[in-house]
């Protein structure tokens, strides 16, 4: 090198520190869009970097403008090693422009912002070889957590078997005879996720009871089943370990016809996003079995038609002419029709199937704007006993009535069960109704109302007997005055005010939390009050009040929302405390574990504070 030129030897070195550079580089690895199998909807990852020095995941926050939140802790996990978290910043864009690139703070509240929507985090590296991995932001239940990051550029395999196209036999959907029994369904998930039940659908139409159960056939499959005397429509959510996922299931529920689901979550996922490795098909996603599954598969194929809006068909406006605006409306579904068949290969039967599900859209939207309808004659819904393949609709006997459809058999129970319903409501108030109104009922309906009937019965028996005292009349004052002239009425004592519903899942939470703590203050100068409105049927109300020790109040509802602090936050539950000289203390809205122990805590501060000044 010594008989070289120097600006050979400079470009000699140029050229060799370049090769190392490009060499260091050579083994970084970028993965775009990777595959996962499980994950909240908040976040995304979108990209991930492995460095020689570092593991950088970059996430896209979904709906930033919508939820607020904060990290308190992060870290990857491989098999079965924990790789630290190093550093990590907030990106705020305005469109694609950067706008700011801020350092993340751990603990920090971070506000609802629709621009700051990146999240770049920066781990100890992955080993060489690595495969996947796990996000964790935290060790607590409500963490973020996104389960089985790929890094090879591939899906998860499938583990359904390929779908499988019916054989068309071209039998027509048959009418159905309404049986009284059990509507079940039987749910298999296949994956990190699991299934949860939610939605009015499958309340009793006539008691307005929850008597659907479940129960677990080992550890992936859930057995579910509703008592019912027609059609239900319960609604499954997929949910994840941590957050949860949007992927729903509408299903429709017969009593005595059979319905099995089979759902792979990670292809789930996968059709959810928009992974590099591509995106499998609905039909990749769930299989359906039983006398309903073929029913049930032209329904989550087509679950708009429960929407309240379809895109694409007219919309009524203003001042249109009704009757053309129902003739666009009734072709532009028929096209559809026509379209989805076309599309989607149904058989005879689904096809009848999508019709009612069609015609059933279609009424329900003429509705809202009219009830004489040119094509109400049009119509195979309400004809026969395959309207009974839908929940009913009472709500349908004004439309039937104004177009002549006010006859046959589905017309008449539709009727008998509208009437069957206003007894139920009348038991929902606690009034027992004697045999002969409920002789006088349907045949049909007459089982489920002498049950509901003698329950209630029973019910305002006890109440008389048990709880007469603890049931207590509304105070005639103003709102802004019905707290002080509760607590008025306990001089000396400290009041602890409880705002809830029968229907509140938080709410019967903190009740029940708080059960030992009551049982512990026994015989102490407490008094717990309890406040509800009308939202909560007075049936499902009386059943509380024989179980939940304590005076209880069910107020008009025009009146609750009248009440200061529920006017200010009307989010249920909500706690206040009055000490011994009826002064407000206290006051919290919602329930958790800590909100117990400032519970304990304040309760003690005021029964301790009988001493001072007034």
């Amino acid at each position: 090198m010594a008989n070289l030129k120097p600006q050979i030897v400079i470009k000699i070195l140029f050229l060799f520190v370049l090769l190392l550079a490009v060499s260091a580089q050579a083994k970084d690895k970028v993965v775009y869009r990777p595959a996962f199998q499980s994950g909240p909807f908040s976040i995304l990852p979108v990209k991930v970097e492995l460095k020689k020095d570092a593991t950088v995941v970059h996430f896209k926050l979904r709906r930033p403008g919508q939820i607020g939140w904060r990290l308190t802790g992060a870290h990857l996990e491989s098999d079965g090693q924990v790789y630290a978290y190093k550093s990590g910043c907030l990106l705020t864009h305005d469109g694609t422009t950067l706008l700011n690139d801020e350092e993340l703070e751990f603990g920090k509240d971070y506000e609802k912002n629709a621009q700051r929507d990146s999240l770049i985090l920066s781990f100890e590296p992955l080993p060489k070889g690595a495969k996947v991995f796990d996000f964790l932001e935290d060790d607590n239940e409500s963490s973020w957590v996104v389960r089985g990051i790929r890094l090879d550029n591939q899906l998860y395999p499938f583990i359904l078997p390929p779908y499988q196209k019916p054989m068309d036999k071209g039998q027509p959907l048959q009418p159905l005879t309404l049986k009284d029994g059990e509507a079940t369904a039987t749910l298999t998930f296949h994956g990190n996720d699991q299934f949860a039940y939610f939605g009015d659908p499958s309340r009793n139409p006539i008691t307005g009871e929850y008597e659907s159960k479940s129960y677990n056939e080992g550890d992936s499959t859930l057995v579910y089943c509703h008592p019912a005397n027609v059609a239900t429509r319960p609604v499954f959510l997929r949910i994840t370990n941590d957050v949860g996922s949007f992927s729903q299931f509408p299903l429709i529920l017969i009593p005595g016809e059979t319905f099995t689901l089979e759902v792979d979550g990670a292809a789930c996922t996968a059709h959810d996003n928009e992974f590099v490795a591509g995106k499998p098909t609905l039909r990749d996603c769930y299989r359906v079995g039983g006398t309903l599954g073929d029913l049930n598969q032209v329904l989550l194929e087509n679950s708009f038609l429960y929407s309240r809006y379809i895109g694409g068909t007219p919309t009524y406006k203003e001042g249109e002419d009704v009757a053309a605006w129902c003739d666009a409306l009734w072709q532009s579904l028929d096209t559809l029709r026509q379209g989805v068949v076309e599309r989607q290969g149904y058989t005879r039967r689904q096809q009848d199937f999508l019709q009612l599900l069609m015609e059933n859209y279609y009424v329900r939207t003429v509705q809202e704007h009219t009830l004489i309808d040119t094509h109400a004659k049009d119509l195979q819904l309400f004809r026969d006993g395959r309207t009974y393949y839908l929940p009913l609709q009472t709500n349908h006997l004004p439309y039937l009535e104004a177009n002549g459809l006010d006859h046959g058999e589905v017309y008449q129970m539709l009727k008998s069960f509208a009437e069957a319903k206003e007894i139920g409501e009348r038991m929902k108030q606690g009034k027992v109704q004697p045999d002969s109104v409920i002789l006088a009922a349907h045949p049909y309906f007459q089982p489920v109302l002498r049950a509901f009937n003698d329950s209630t019965r029973v019910l305002v028996e006890r109440l008389e007997r048990e709880a007469k005292d603890r049931m207590m009349p509304t105070p005639d004052v103003p709102a802004d005055q019905l707290l002080q002239s509760i607590v008025a009425q306990h001089p000396g004592k400290v009041v602890f005010i409880d705002f809830w519903a029968t229907w509140c899942g938080p709410c019967m939470s903190g009740i029940k939390a708080m059960e030992p703590l009551k049982e512990q203050l026994q015989g102490s100068d407490v008094v717990f009050v309890y406040l509800t409105n009308e939202s909560s049927p007075l049936n499902k109300w009386n059943e509380h009040v024989l179980s939940i020790p304590g005076l209880h109040y069910r107020l008009p509802s025009s009146l609750m929302q009248q009440i200061p602090c529920i006017a200010a936050e009307s989010g249920i539950p909500q706690y206040l405390i009055f000490d011994r000289q009826g002064h407000q203390v206290w006051h919290q809205v919602g329930f958790s574990n800590s909100v117990l122990e400032n519970i304990k805590q304040e309760i003690g501060k005021a029964l301790d504070s009988s001493s001072l000044p007034k």
